[in-house]
């Protein structure tokens, strides 16, 4: 049983023709015609070629050979090619459906869910290994794993015998086990009897690396056969994400794409004005979607500042991104009460008195040349999970959520947002459903200095509902 060897590479000058790939060296977004026999499933946006990995770091006997890994749609496990001649890649199909059977609907559900993918693309560069004994990570390092497979999650797992438990206890005491952790004591090993660890012809697929960087989000794993030169490539994903985007002031907005507004004008943001002359909402931030997600692109959201009282209130996202309010907490507008609007007249008061007299513009800090930034005006938190203010919308994670994180932890390599937390956000619960009952998405967190707690904003596409909630400790 060969112990597995973690190798970190640190980000190099690109140096000499890119096909001419060094024996030790990895290439990071390696031109289409180095890789691909067929270019067009690039054109068609549902491959993206990420790292060219040369095959002699996995084994000594495949040298000459180049493997790579290839961006796929996030919605499948695995993919498969055949490695012809010039150490190309020529792909056979996705989870096992050829590409003889993709059709045109097809085709456009796997560009949608290729936008992940297509937000990190960058420049191509080159990465050497780093032989430094007292190694401190770098957000550019590339980390790759040889030797014995070790997966993030359990779908390909089954429990090991005594005996393969002894010899991996040897080798950890003997120092030969190279690995973050020793996570071996859950008693769980690659079980190679599954037929997805098999070629065409039966031969069990032999492990060649996982990769992990920073800018090809989740964790990828290359499978090959000697045999029939299939290579198959599993990709798994951090079921919860989190990152934070972070936005100071600027006098020159049209410097910059995507910036956030600090509005001063109401009829901007809601279909009906009359809510903010009463002093009940106060709009606060536009934002275009785009800065959180492709997805989101020609949308625009609004933090509105509420009372501190109103726990979520819900708009409906029009055409021309305006709100139209639908919902505050559990009152309709038509229930609005002499009394409520005074309670909310009061308790706005000092926000409406705070409110700008123009508007003010804020830039996303790592658009700009000048990475030296100090000041963070107001962040945004993103993802999948936020970092709630109080526990009234979580729940205790379970044991598979609690293995999930600390395998995400070890996955994004730089990160542990969620590591030691205990809670999970319910989902489950109806705060968190639109009314079809589907699950809303995160948008984002909001922090800012200007702004009294933690404002959350979720978004449900198919009904353009938009529910934010507030919290404070």
């Amino acid at each position: 049983m060969k112990p597995r060897l973690i190798t970190n590479y640190k980000k190099v000058d690109p140096a000499g023709d890119s096909q001419s790939l060094s024996r030790t060296m990895l290439t990071s977004y390696p031109t289409e015609t180095l890789v691909e026999k067929d270019k067009k499933y690039t054109e068609q946006k549902i491959l993206i070629p990420e790292f060219s990995v040369p095959g002699i770091l996995a084994k000594q006997e495949w040298e000459g050979l180049v493997f790579h890994f290839m961006a796929f749609p996030t919605i499948f496990e695995y993919t498969d090619f055949r490695l012809v001649d010039e150490n190309k890649y020529e792909l056979l199909g996705f989870n096992g459906k050829s590409v003889s059977e993709f059709t045109a609907e097809y085709i456009a559900e796997c560009i949608s869910a290729m936008q992940v993918h297509f937000e990190q693309v960058d420049e191509p560069s080159a990465y050497c290994k780093d032989d430094e004994t007292d190694y401190k990570y770098d957000k550019q390092d590339v980390r790759l794993l040889t030797g014995k497979v070790k997966w993030h999650f359990g779908t390909y797992l089954r429990q090991t015998t005594d005996d393969e438990n002894r010899i991996l206890e040897e080798l950890r005491e003997a120092g030969e086990l190279e690995y973050e952790k020793f996570d071996e004591a859950f008693n769980y090993t690659t079980n190679y009897d599954l037929p997805v660890f098999k070629d065409e012809h039966g031969n069990t697929l032999v492990f060649v690396c996982r990769l992990h960087a920073a800018h090809f989000p989740g964790s990828h794993y290359l499978f090959y056969s000697p045999e029939t030169k299939l290579v198959r490539q599993f990709s798994q994903f951090p079921k919860r994400k989190q990152d934070e985007i972070d936005f100071t002031e600027t006098d020159d907005p049209d410097a910059y794409t995507n910036v956030i507004e600090a509005l001063t004008d109401p009829s901007k943001v809601l279909t009906d004005r009359s809510y903010f002359d009463k002093n009940i909402i106060l709009p606060k931030y536009s934002f275009p979607g785009e800065i959180i997600s492709r997805k989101y692109e020609g949308l625009v959201f609004h933090f509105v500042i509420t009372p501190i009282f109103n726990s979520s209130i819900d708009f409906r996202l029009t055409d021309n991104n305006k709100y139209e309010l639908l919902r505050f907490d559990d009152k309709m507008p038509g229930d609005f009460t002499p009394d409520f609007l005074e309670e909310c007249k009061m308790e706005m008061q000092e926000d409406f008195e705070l409110m700008g007299e123009k508007t003010v513009y804020f830039f996303n800090i790592d658009e700009s040349s000048d990475k030296e930034w100090k000041r963070t005006d107001l962040k945004l938190t993103v993802g999948t999970d936020p970092c709630w203010a109080q526990a009234t919308l979580m729940r205790r994670k379970n044991e598979e959520e609690i293995q999930s994180d600390h395998d995400a932890s070890n996955m994004m390599m730089y990160e542990e947002p969620f590591r030691n937390d205990r809670y999970v956000t319910d989902y489950d619960l109806p705060a968190f459903k639109d009314e079809n009952d589907d699950k809303m998405e995160l948008v984002a967190e909001l922090n800012s200095d200007d702004v009294f707690g933690t404002y959350y904003l979720y978004f449900s596409p198919k009904t353009r509902l938009v529910r934010q909630f507030f919290q404070c400790t």
